[in-house]
């Protein structure tokens, strides 16, 4: 049973089992991420209770009065034990008297764009698969491991190394069109309708991770995780992701334009380049007028967006830093807002500050994607910088006009999002890696709506950092509590107040690092604001 548990450990589903009463009796490793404790702590626990929060068994319930042998499936909205609100589509059957197993699949993302589905494609990596010589403990153990696996939303079976087809799940079979009967007596290229091995099979070319597949008329991308001689294949229904690939390629005449519009920008970032050159020169022979110059790199003014109000505050450390924020006014009536913080300070920082926004106002212009935005800004400064240093951002495409953002992040520190209608503070965040170092990055993106007294709070991490003389730092907890404090002045006001605080804490000991704040407060509705 141990090695059943290890398998259903290493796939990124939740699954779990409960009897009649709804108390848990088996929960595998996502289970235990999900309900935020640990395993122990879960057995016999209410599984609505433990899982989704709830006072109270789920609407519909099929396990108290179960008197089917189908599946039965259920939809869940709930909030996590972290503050996240997720959607879960859950698949329950009976695997024995008395016990009921129940996955849960997150369908939360099933609505972004193109882009993100693509990079957010779910992989389930299995480790652990047993080996040979275990094949009898599998056996005495069948019945249980096997409910959860053909349970499991996804196709998925593990082969070993002469192709032969160890354990297969009832999705997989019925894709390729195969009787259950025969599922021991293929090969697991037969199943993607070949005669002979895979030409990009994982075993012969370890490099191979991932492969598309056509089965009937869907498109299934298959992820490859090795364990010891054994191989998991995992296969993903991606006929959507596909359709919307055929889409793109048939706007051809919409992507020569924006070669053509990259074309022009390129021209333009190679006499910013020259400038640059020039201005890196004059940082060398004196420090201080290069902190007169990177400040003059700062916006003059802040936007004047009707319904909004902004504040914005820059601290070097030194007399040049590595902070910057910017807003950049896009032609087609968006906005980009970013908060960014170069590695070290002084002079090196200053002058890839100077670069990092010069390719964000040139080459990024009109791109409505944070995530692309960050792509191309990575690549470039690959391109351009041969140091250890690197940058990380910040940046969310604000559309003022309809009041939602899409927002990236480059290794950056969350993002603050006072939410009035709850009055709480949230942590906005996105995955993604530094920019600089490393080409052909993907950057996670997220949309995100902002409503009446609602507040995006960017900054930079030397504000969460700064230290008091016993060393302690101020932390997120006490900005936070801050933000909340003073949520009814305009931005500026909210800045100053948080500043002072800061110095107050750090009693006149020097900033070690920059410090960096950018924030955005949608104004109350007319009718509604407050004195």
């Amino acid at each position: 049973m141990e090695k059943f548990s290890q398998i259903l450990d290493g796939i990124n589903i939740e699954i779990f089992a409960v009897d009649k009463d709804l108390n848990i009796k088996y929960s595998n490793l996502q289970s235990v991420l999900l309900a935020g404790t640990h395993l122990s702590d879960l057995k016999n626990k209410k599984c609505y209770s433990a899982f989704l929060g709830l006072p109270k068994p789920c609407k519909n319930c099929p396990v108290p009065n179960w008197e089917s042998e189908k599946k039965h499936d259920m939809t869940h909205d709930v909030i996590t034990y972290s503050g996240e609100r997720k959607i879960f589509k859950s698949y329950i059957t009976q695997i024995a008297e008395g016990i009921y197993a129940e996955t849960l699949t997150d369908i939360t993302l099933i609505s972004k764009d193109y882009k993100e589905s693509i990079h957010n494609l779910k992989q389930i990596k299995a480790s652990n698969v047993l080996l040979l010589n275990e094949k009898a403990k599998l056996e005495r153990h069948n019945n249980f491991f096997e409910t959860a696996f053909d349970n499991m939303a996804q196709g998925i079976m593990v082969v070993s190394s002469d192709y032969s087809i160890i354990i297969i799940n009832e999705n997989l079979l019925a894709l390729g069109g195969i009787a259950k009967a025969d599922r021991k007596n293929i090969k697991c290229y037969s199943v993607y309708g070949f005669d002979k091995p895979c030409k990009d099979c994982p075993f012969d070319n370890g490099s191979v991770k991932k492969s598309l597949r056509k089965m009937g008329s869907k498109h299934m991308t298959v992820t490859y995780s090795p364990f010891d001689r054994f191989m998991v294949e995992n296969l993903r229904d991606t006929t959507r992701e596909i359709k919307l690939i055929d889409e793109i390629k048939e706007s051809q005449e919409e992507i020569q334009e924006k070669q053509r519009q990259m074309s022009i920008l390129n021209k333009d970032l190679l006499r910013m380049n020259e400038k640059l050159k020039h201005a890196k020169a004059v940082i060398d022979d004196e420090l201080r007028q290069v902190g007169h110059i990177q400040g003059s790199l700062l916006p003059e003014t802040l936007p004047e967006v009707n319904g909004y109000d902004f504040g914005a505050a820059y601290l070097p450390a030194e007399h040049a830093g590595g902070d910057y924020y910017d807003c950049i006014k896009m032609s087609n009536n968006y906005w980009g807002f970013l908060v960014a913080d170069v590695s070290g300070h002084g002079t090196p920082a200053a002058v890839i500050m100077a670069i990092t926004r010069a390719i964000m106002r040139s080459y990024t212009f009109d791109v409505v994607s944070s995530s692309e935005a960050l792509g191309m800004v990575n690549d470039i400064l690959c391109d351009n910088i041969h140091t250890k240093d690197f940058v990380t951002m910040f940046y969310a495409v604000f559309d003022m006009a309809h009041n939602r953002m899409n927002l990236a992040s480059a290794g950056h520190n969350p993002v603050l999002l006072f939410d009035k209608s709850e009055f709480l503070v949230k942590k906005i965040t996105a995955k993604g890696m530094f920019l600089g170092t490393f080409e052909n990055l993907e950057f996670e993106e997220k949309k995100l709506s902002i409503d009446f007294g609602d507040i995006f709070f960017m900054y930079t991490d030397g504000l969460v950092e700064a230290m008091n003389p016993k060393r302690e730092q101020y932390g997120y907890d006490r900005l936070m509590s801050k933000l909340m404090m003073f949520n009814n002045y305009p931005c500026k006001r909210i800045i100053d107040e948080i500043m002072e605080d800061v110095k107050s804490f750090t009693e006149g000991t020097p900033f070690e690092d920059d410090i960096t704040i950018f924030a955005i407060k949608r104004n109350e509705a007319q009718g509604n604001e407050k004195i």
